[in-house]
């Protein structure tokens, strides 16, 4: 039988990941888990926006929400680590071809970036645009993020980035589904405005992951 999880139901959880509200988050998966009969790795794998494909682990990493991810690798740990259906999970990318790691490295949150790549995310795994998560952190000068990064990943990684040319970045919006959360990065209203317009003629939902 197929689960089923009301849109309200994953609004909620992807609302709860995005702020940080863990115990609301748990509760709220452990009921439907239980109601289900599903372990977290098919709810996890089943909670996504429809529209712009981010999950709970999406959400999470934007916001630099480390014990929500902490939590969740734990739970998709039991009984055995990074095995093929968990690193699916961790790896998993959004309508943008972004995984939680992307969006971790993006928006400059090191503690987080450790927890997926602790747990099984692949640094080398690209975008629609053909970034790696560190190459994303580099163009948005998350120079605490690309160094980590490039000293635990090693020289292919760090070829990677010095390889890239930086062709299609006319403009500092990244992908049109990755806003951060934070404001040093902005440089003016007329950058937000023409962010909010691209978005509106792709028809995207703005997944903001700001509060």
């Amino acid at each position: 039988m197929t689960p089923n999880i009301s849109e309200d139901e994953i609004d909620d959880l992807i609302y709860f990941a995005r702020t940080g509200e863990v115990d609301e988050l748990n509760s709220l998966n452990e009921t439907i888990c239980q109601r289900e009969s599903i372990s977290s790795l098919e709810f996890l794998d089943l909670v996504k926006d429809e529209n712009s494909g981010n999950g709970v682990l999406h959400m999470a990493a934007a916001n630099g929400h480390d014990k929500i991810l902490l939590d969740l690798c734990k739970a998709l740990s039991n009984p055995s680590p990074q095995t093929p259906a968990m690193l699916a999970i961790i790896n998993s990318q959004n309508k943008a071809g972004n995984t939680p790691l992307h969006w971790a490295a993006l928006n400059g949150h090191l503690e987080s970036v450790k927890v997926l790549l602790d747990n099984g995310a692949d640094p080398t795994r690209t975008n629609q645009r053909g970034h790696d998560a560190v190459y994303e952190a580099e163009l948005n000068d998350k120079k605490e993020v690309v160094e980590w990064v490039l000293k635990e990943g090693g020289e292919g990684l760090e070829e990677g980035v010095v390889g890239e040319t930086g062709e299609g970045r006319a403009d500092e919006s990244a992908d049109e589904d990755m806003q951060t959360d934070e404001t040093d990065g902005v440089k003016d209203e007329e950058l937000l405005k023409r962010i909010g317009e691209q978005l509106g003629h792709l028809g995207i939902q703005d997944a903001d992951p700001k509060t």
